[in-house]
């Protein structure tokens, strides 16, 4: 049976209604709640070890904080030189939307919380999407399905590094992307719009897949004049951010055009859009309107397949997580269309549970042992609380209340700990070797990471070697450094802060 939207198939509901009303409650709130649980706690474990990358974590929440306390769009974590407006490489019009929360809970932590909830909001809303869908087929039956696709996207590639990878602008727009295709079937055209606008203030990419939302409009839910005026100003946006204003602030090119090589390792590039396939277990092949919904992701996946960063063809950063809502919608069509096939039908419940469960070990195994840096379960599995850990957030905290005219170099592991400040940069070999004034500088050998981390025991030499410079601290979770003119006055350092 073709799964065209015309087309209906109504089918006798096949449990009790107790049943289903229990069931009901279980794919709605219990399993997204304890997925954004779950996925909550871990990210701010993330945080607590160390575990989440200077770039971009902290340049994100370093502009959030200079924002939301009157310094401008300035992050200065940019090789200690400060880019203005805009971050100087994307259009991120969602740092003032965002910056409130800085000023209310300001913190290290902040900006994990809003990376959780950016997911969190994407497991609620999976349901609903698969309700529409199942709608439109006539059928009341969803909720086996959507909790079977809410659990295949919590161990999906694409996702899951997503999640791992504390944060970009276009994570925290995923549920915005996925409200604006339920308002498409519920035919709500505003709300749609509204949902892709939202979607835009991320940043320059964001805006690439509204031209998808708009190939689901006119493709999928039939709304052809909305689809076609999306893809317009889709491509108005993208240029424009790409060939004027960015340019126009940075003073330059966009910075990401030299990348632009298509024939560039082509094989990975082929093979990377495999993984993706299989990652959903080959669901959005299944029937028309899955390969219509998979051509929406074309779009935004395209950028991926131009660019000679290997980084965007694979599953460890936030490059898929746009994507990812796009392949959930033909998987789901995917999923439909077999849950129609008299095979399928004639399976008994047990036997239709087991065959999802193996579907989901599949899935699940495929993300463990992929380039995928690490899942919330696996990470709690292997996170183990240490002494050493204990130790240095008690140190890092002593040096919360520098004063603010100190310049704050960090080693990229413990980076995240000074974002709120706006003298805050990173620590590289040429800092090291400089003669710099009320500046202090913090090592931690044991938790640096990119970038410089193969510089770490050349910085600590120069350091040592020069003689404005002064360590007044050694422990062997961390090193700090202070500028010669700093030690001369008393209360620009944490009391028993003196040289060790």
């Amino acid at each position: 049976m073709e799964d065209g939207q015309g087309e209906e198939a109504r089918f006798a509901p096949t449990q009790p209604a107790d049943s289903r009303h229990s069931l009901k409650w279980v794919v709605h709130l219990g399993v997204p709640l304890l997925l954004s649980l779950a996925g909550l706690v871990v990210a701010l474990l993330l945080v607590y070890s160390f575990n989440v990358n200077d770039y971009d974590y902290s340049v994100f929440a370093n502009m959030l904080w200079n924002f939301a306390n009157g310094n401008g769009w300035l992050t200065s974590l940019y090789a200690g030189e400060a880019r203005e407006l805009f971050l100087a490489d994307h259009l991120a019009w969602l740092i003032p939307v965002l910056s409130p929360f800085f000023v209310l809970f300001p913190s290290p932590y902040t900006l994990s919380v809003v990376h959780s909830l950016s997911f969190a909001a994407t497991f609620f809303l999976v349901p609903f999407f698969v309700r529409e869908v199942w709608k439109q087929r006539g059928r009341d039956d969803y909720l086996p399905a959507a909790l079977f696709l809410l659990l295949l996207l919590a161990v999906s590639r694409g996702f899951c590094g997503a999640w791992a990878y504390q944060t970009h602008m276009t994570t925290l727009v995923m549920p915005f992307l996925l409200a604006s295709l339920i308002a498409l079937h519920r035919k709500a055209l505003l709300w749609a719009v509204l949902f892709c606008l939202l979607t835009v203030l991320a940043q320059e990419r964001a805006s690439v897949a509204l031209f998808g939302v708009g190939f689901y409009a006119a493709l999928v839910t039939q709304h052809r004049r909305l689809g076609v005026a999306l893809c317009v100003f889709s491509s108005l946006y993208f240029f424009a951010a790409v060939k004027l204003v960015i340019p126009f602030f940075a003073g330059g090119d966009y910075l990401y055009t030299s990348t632009v090589q298509p024939f560039h390792a082509v094989d990975k590039k082929v093979f990377y859009l495999l993984l993706f396939f299989a990652s959903w277990l080959f669901l959005p092949l299944l029937g028309k309107r899955a390969w219509l919904a998979s051509a929406c992701a074309l779009p935004i996946v395209s950028l991926n397949l131009l660019s000679d960063r290997k980084v965007m063809y694979a599953f460890s950063l936030h490059y898929q997580d746009l994507p990812s809502v796009f392949f959930l919608a033909a998987a789901t069509f995917g999923l439909l269309r077999l849950w129609e096939t008299r095979w399928l039908q004639g399976l008994s419940r047990r036997g239709a549970a087991l065959l999802a469960g193996v579907g989901l070990l599949i899935s699940c195994v495929d993300s463990y042992t992929s380039d995928n840096p690490k899942m919330p379960l696996r990470f709690l599995a292997h996170w183990r609380p240490s002494p050493e850990l204990f130790a240095l957030n008690a140190t890092l905290g002593t040096y919360s209340q520098l004063p603010p005219e100190v310049k704050v170099y960090a080693s990229s592991g413990i980076g995240p700990r000074f974002t709120m400040r706006k003298h805050r940069y990173v620590l590289t070999p040429q800092t090291a070797s400089e003669n710099l004034h009320s500046s202090m500088v913090f090592i931690a050998p044991k938790q640096n990471m990119f970038p410089f981390r193969e510089h770490t025991e050349e910085m600590v030499a120069l350091l040592l070697s020069n003689p404005s410079w002064v360590l007044t601290q050694q422990t062997p979770e961390l090193l700090v450094f202070a500028s010669a003119d700093l030690l001369k006055e008393p209360e620009a350092l944490p009391a028993d802060r003196g040289p060790k």
